[in-house]
């Protein structure tokens, strides 16, 4: 784990533990956005922007996947929660399995109990790892990023210097790879519409303009 990321994971453990003693209650109703993307299709720059114009936290797959980490040897990050929010976490992780037929390993209960905790303190961005099936059943906008291969093709050419080919396959092997982490372990198809609140296409719209339609639907 980086610094950096480290760095970031303390602050957010501390913003969350000063809400937890001032005796904020557990939001019912909260403002969170799950994003999942197609490659190259700006998603990231999206939350990004979102975050920056709303004051919302945002999440990606390595702070994610560091919280992961972290929570392997300390309860820090799931104690920022009252013993009424530890219990709603826990029963959201319970009835999603249940309700998915899952078998869950360390790491996917971890992961859950991540997301979970992210979901009930609110204020945030998700993006990536499975987030709109976790939260599927409180108070969130699940948004799918897509973009026609062209587009995305060209995006990654710039943006990761590579040429059309590489491009390419660099594009095919997230894509993959994404969808079969979601398919791992939430047992469910990412590239499914039905699994999502908004559909937004970046080979028509700005970055800007999804950000404007997303802060509307919160809204």
């Amino acid at each position: 784990m980086s610094k950096s990321i480290h760095k970031l994971i303390d602050e957010q453990v501390k913003r969350w533990e000063l809400g937890t003693r001032e005796d904020k209650p557990i939001q019912e109703s909260i403002n969170i956005v799950t994003i999942s993307r197609e490659s190259g299709s700006q998603g990231y720059e999206i939350a990004k922007q979102f975050c920056e114009e709303t004051g919302f936290d945002l999440f990606h797959n390595k702070i994610i996947e560091a919280m992961v980490e972290t929570s392997k040897n300390s309860r820090a990050l799931l104690e920022t929660l009252d013993e009424r929010g530890m219990s709603i976490v826990d029963d959201i992780v319970s009835n999603f399995v249940n309700e998915r037929h899952l078998w869950l390993d360390d790491y996917s209960k971890l992961l859950f109990k991540i997301l979970s905790t992210i979901g009930k303190h609110g204020n945030a961005v998700v993006l990536g790892r499975g987030a709109n099936c976790v939260l599927h059943k409180q108070n969130a906008i699940r948004v799918r990023i897509v973009s026609p291969m062209t587009v995305r093709r060209n995006h990654i050419e710039k943006s990761l210097d590579l040429n059309r080919d590489d491009a390419q396959k660099y594009i095919v092997s997230t894509d993959a790879n994404r969808t079969a982490f979601v398919k791992r372990y939430f047992n469910s198809d990412a590239t499914d519409p039905s699994n999502y609140d908004l559909i937004l296409n970046t080979g028509t719209l700005s970055v800007k303009k999804s950000v404007q339609i997303i802060k509307y639907a919160l809204n």
